[in-house]
């Protein structure tokens, strides 16, 4: 069964993008949550952001916490 859309298309748009980056995304009531394909990372999209920046932060927190640089030996 296919998660539903957000209803902002920046920040589906985001979603998308972190789903094909490994990230597990979930639906909650009044948020998104998306799991770092590692599980030790975990943050909430909120349905209604708080803030005309909230996309943005949501970028660099999402590409600060790859854990890319952690599986490379």
């Amino acid at each position: 069964m296919p998660r539903p859309r957000h209803p902002i298309k920046e920040l589906e748009c985001l979603l998308r993008e972190a789903e094909r980056q490994g990230w597990i995304v979930e639906k909650g009531r009044k948020y998104f949550k998306i799991y770092c394909p590692c599980g030790a990372h975990k943050h909430t999209v909120h349905l209604t952001p708080s803030s005309s920046g909230y996309e943005r932060n949501l970028r660099g927190h999402l590409r600060r916490q790859t854990c890319r640089e952690e599986d490379v030996p």
